[in-house]
């Protein structure tokens, strides 16, 4: 086994801002492991390379299988490594990496604590439901880095290796052994500077928001900056539902639409009230002994309501505001534009972070 220590010079020399702001007091770990296939059974384990933050510098260790027989020792050295951290960082790592480490320490008969002893951020599991926003044909780290504009040195990918480290293997050279620790190397850094992605998650679901500035003219135009954590380093630009967004670094435009016409709003406990045929609405039964029994009729669900004739936005928090439909099968919501003009800032806010997260779901 050899063991490869060293820093790196790179111009983001300081933790990205998602995991400063989410894992404040944790000491986090990137790790990435090359292997000759996917099957632990059949194939090597070559490289294992981690990845960490000491005194705003990169540290960086590679632990390299070079006589095809250092399996245990390499596995061996790096979960002994991780106990002085809280988290392992990885692209997929709950997907392959750590399973496959899993089975061959068990096969290989060894004790092995990283996957259980340390908390998990996976970058993949994180951001798999973007795929659409980012509009990629897959989410291999390799496309999201191209997506963000991030040039790495290696031109290999993981499976044109494995011939290369079967011939350093059969006939070791320096040539060869650079080849295949700088696609670990490059990997590692990789996982640092593809980070910047989960600020779109931050973005769509944890957003900060300040200076909201809203105007109606057709549609609703909301104008927002918002915090650091959320800082996207590539424009955003998607229409759904009739709703557009406008993204870039920390400056963003929303386009709501506004509908002027009469909607309903529904009565839940539909038991309760009276529906008056005549007037085309429902009223409490506290109210209803007033009026002649032969001008009402129990409610049922599709009749308990009462009309409104106003300019309405899609409404997402249900909870905070009065709600309107077409009928009583539509699944929109919406709520009157006043209400949200005549609410606090904080209140924006949140509706504004409630457009945000249906976003994902609806594009």
């Amino acid at each position: 086994m050899k063991t490869i220590e060293y820093s790196d010079a790179i111009q983001q020399n300081s933790i990205p801002e998602y995991y400063k702001y989410f894992y404040p007091d944790s000491r986090l770990l990137f790790f990435d492991i090359e292997t000759t296939g996917f099957a632990a059974k059949n194939t090597t384990l070559y490289l294992i390379g981690a990845l960490w933050y000491e005194n705003n510098c990169i540290r960086m260790i590679q632990w390299f299988n070079d006589n095809g027989s250092s399996e245990k020792e390499i596995l061996a050295a790096f979960d002994t490594f991780c106990m002085d951290f809280t988290h392992l960082v990885h692209f997929n790592g709950l997907g392959f990496d750590l399973p496959y480490l899993r089975q061959k320490a068990d096969i290989s008969g060894i004790p092995f604590f990283a996957d259980k002893k340390l908390s998990q951020i996976d970058i993949l599991k994180k951001i798999r439901s973007y795929k659409k926003i980012f509009m990629l044909d897959n989410m291999k780290q390799v496309s999201i880095e191209r997506y963000l504009g991030i040039q790495r040195e290696d031109i290999y990918t993981g499976k044109e290796l494995i011939p290369i480290y079967q011939q350093y293997l059969a006939k070791p050279d320096p040539q060869k052994e650079d080849t295949l620790l700088l696609h670990n190397h490059d990997d590692l850094l990789g996982l640092l500077r593809v980070s910047t992605i989960l600020n779109y998650r931050t973005f769509f679901e944890q957003i900060e928001i300040f200076d909201l500035k809203l105007s109606v003219d057709k549609v609703l135009t909301v104008d927002f900056t918002y915090s650091h954590s959320a800082f996207l380093p590539k424009r955003i630009s998607l229409s759904a539902d009739k709703i557009y967004l406008n993204a870039f670094e920390q400056n963003a435009i929303l386009q709501i639409p506004v509908i002027r016409d009469t909607l309903m709003h529904y009565f839940k406990d539909f038991k309760n009230y009276y529906y008056l045929p005549k007037e085309d609405m429902a009223i409490h039964k506290s109210i209803a002994s007033y009026v002649d029994p032969d001008n009402r009729k129990k409610a049922t669900k599709s009749t308990c309501y009462i009309k409104k004739a106003d300019a309405f936005i899609p409404c997402y928090l249900l909870d905070s505001y009065d709600t309107f439909k077409f009928s009583i099968t539509d699944k929109r919501n919406y709520q009157t534009l006043d209400s949200l003009l005549n609410a606090g800032c904080e209140k924006q806010a949140a509706y504004i972070q409630s457009i945000l997260s249906a976003l994902i779901h609806i594009f």
